[in-house]
This record gives C-alpha cells, sequence and structure tokens, in this order.
C-alpha cells in the first residue's frame, strides 16, 4: 500500500506512514479539545490545554525531524538494497561461470583420475619391463666394465712392455753410438797407423811391398821378390830391412795385434826335410817373419803365425804373374778391440 504526504500529496514510505497517523492522531484530538473545550473551560484549564496542545506540535515537529531521517535512512537503505541486490546478480553470474568452469574441471578431473586408473593398472606391467630392461642393461654394463678392466690391464702390461722396450732402446742407441764412436776411433787409428806405415816403407813401394786397409785392419803384403828366395824360408836382407822398419810403428803402438801368413802358389813343393810341402812353407816362413819382429822388440804376446799354402790365393795360379802374386807374407795389424767386446757384450 502507498501513502501519500498530506502536505504534499506524494506517496511517502513506512515511516512516513507513521509520521501522518501520529500527526492525525495529535491534530484530531487537539482539535476535539479546543472545539469542546473553547466555550466552556477556565483560562486555566484553556491554558493547560495550550500548552499540551504546544507540546504536542513540538512532540510531532519532532517526530517530523525524526521521519525525515528515518526517511533518509530509508533512502540510504534502499540504496544499499540496490548495490545489494546488483552485487547479488552479479555473485549469481559470477556463481554461474563458477559452476561451469567447476564442472569443467571435474570433467577434466574425471579424466585426469581415469588416465591415473589406467595408469596405475599398466604401472605393474611397465616396472616389470623396465626391471628386465635395467637388468639386461645392468649384465650388459658388467661385462663390459669387465672386458674394459682385461683391456687396462693388457694396456698396462703392453705399455709397460713398450716402455721397458724404449728404455732397452735408448741404452742400445746409446750403445751403438758410443760403438760407432770407438769404431770410428778405431778407423782413424788404422787409418793413421796405415798412413804412418806407408811413409815408414816407402822406400820398399816398388820392391813388393804395399800397406792397404780392409775392414778396420791394416795388411803389409810383402812378395818373395823381397822376402824369401824359391823354396826357402831365410828372410833376405833386403826383407829383414822392411821388417826393421816396420818394428819401429809396431813398438810406437802397444795395443796392436799382429798375424803373420804366409801363402804360396799352386806349385808342388818336395821337401826332403821336416817341411814337405807348401802349407809346411807357409808356417816357416811366416814363422821366420815373427822371429825378426820379436828380435826388433815386439812383444812375443802381441804375434802370431799361421801358414796359409796356396789355399787362399789373390789371383789365379795359371799364369807366371798371378803365382808371384800369390808368393807373398801377409803382416795383418788390428787394433785392440776390448773395449769394443767389452761395448757388445755389455
Amino acid at each position: 500500500m502507498v501513502w501519500l504526504d498530506f502536505r504534499t500529496m506524494q506517496p511517502c514510505d513506512s515511516v512516513g506512514v507513521n509520521y501522518l497517523r501520529i500527526m492525525r492522531i495529535h491534530t484530531a484530538a487537539a482539535l476535539a479539545a479546543i472545539a469542546l473545550f473553547s466555550a466552556c473551560v477556565s483560562p486555566k484549564k484553556y491554558s493547560e490545554l495550550q500548552s499540551s496542545y504546544d507540546t504536542s506540535v513540538q512532540r510531532a515537529e519532532a517526530l517530523k525531524v525524526e521521519a525525515e531521517r528515518a526517511r533518509i535512512s530509508a533512502s540510504e537503505s534502499d540504496a544499499q538494497k540496490a548495490k545489494a541486490l546488483a552485487d547479488l546478480d552479479k555473485a549469481i553470474k559470477d556463481t554461474t561461470a563458477l559452476g561451469v568452469e567447476s564442472r569443467k574441471i571435474q570433467r577434466a578431473y574425471r579424466d585426469l583420475n581415469s588416465n591415473y586408473e589406467y595408469a596405475l593398472q599398466n604401472n605393474s606391467r611397465l616396472v616389470q619391463q623396465n626391471l628386465t630392461e635395467n637388468k639386461t642393461m645392468l649384465e650388459r654394463m658388467e661385462g663390459l666394465a669387465v672386458r674394459l678392466a682385461a683391456k687396462e690391464d693388457s694396456l698396462k702390461r703392453e705399455q709397460d712392455r713398450l716402455t721397458g722396450l724404449e728404455e732397452a732402446l735408448k741404452l742400445r742407441e746409446q750403445r751403438v753410438a758410443e760403438l760407432q764412436s770407438l769404431i770410428s776411433r778405431k778407423d782413424s787409428a788404422a787409418a793413421y797407423l796405415r798412413q804412418r806405415l806407408a811413409d815408414a816403407l816407402l822406400g820398399f813401394k816398388d820392391r813388393g811391398l804395399t800397406v792397404s786397409m780392409r775392414n778396420g785392419q791394416v795388411y803389409v803384403s810383402l812378395d818373395n821378390r823381397l822376402m824369401f828366395a824359391s823354396g826357402s824360408w831365410e828372410v833376405q836382407p833386403d826383407g829383414s830391412s822392411a821388417l826393421s822398419e816396420l818394428a819401429k810403428v809396431l813398438n810406437e803402438n802397444k795395443d796392436l795385434k799382429i798375424a803373420v801368413e804366409g801363402h804360396t802358389d799352386s806349385d808342388e813343393f818336395n821337401g826332403k826335410t821336416a817341411v814337405k810341402d807348401n802349407w809346411d812353407l807357409s808356417v816357416m816362413r811366416a814363422t821366420s817373419v815373427v822371429k825378426i819382429l820379436v828380435k826388433q822388440g815386439v812383444k812375443p804376446q802381441r804375434v802370431q803365425a799361421a801358414g796359409r799354402g796356396e789355399h787362399l790365393p789373390v789371383a789365379p795360379n795359371d799364369y807366371p804373374d798371378g803365382k808371384a802374386k800369390n808368393r807373398r807374407t801377409e803382416i795383418i795389424i788390428t787394433p785392440n778391440l776390448g773395449e769394443l767386446a767389452e761395448l757388445i757384450q755389455g
């Protein structure tokens, strides 16, 4: 029901209705009192009534103010109500949206739960498969580890062997270098000795004496024109002179080893003494040379005599020139190779 303000004839709310009711009651009572007592009441009573009326008016005014405040409060309440309704409408919309989202989430959850259940059901099979694969892989890795360890041991042994070989090679290279140095010194010494002998025996060069060097040894070759008469093993004077000069050089070098070899041609020798053939003759001639060298100061420990007979010719025995070359005495001079032998054996 809508009430009208009797002053403004506008609709008013429930607070205004209450206010109008109160005003009508007080106004009616006042008018009735005035009408009833205006003619017959005493001035004192009238004064009381007037005072009551004024009080009622004041009360009415106070109620009016109170009603205005109530109206304002009601207006504010309506605004809050409208805002609350708007908030409620928004909340309803939000709730609807949240409901849609919630249903989506629930569907996703159901799908996820279904997938989880499927994964859970297949988990045992997958775990067993993984365990089998892992076991196989572990066995392969263990096998590879064993093979790798064996390879490492083999490589370590091979490395140790190679290291040993490398060290041995270094020692051998060092020894080879020392040997080469020693051989070089020996060759130099032999070359010097050859030159020294050649110079000392220069006067016999055109009389059947030659000095050469082969394999680090010095060869002094004297043919029979200088040394012996045919069939004899006694050294001739010119041969003795050559041997004296040779002994001088040999005595300058105390570490030289001397071998004297006698050689004949292939003509048969028929001796009537203890010397019966070419072999005996070659030995006797070598011994005669050795005795002269020893007599000239060469220590006998350094000298040895050997007979080769006709078995080591330097030329064919088919012609006289070849036979003359084969009838010879060779003095082979060798440097002391003790140091060289020590290096080789060491």
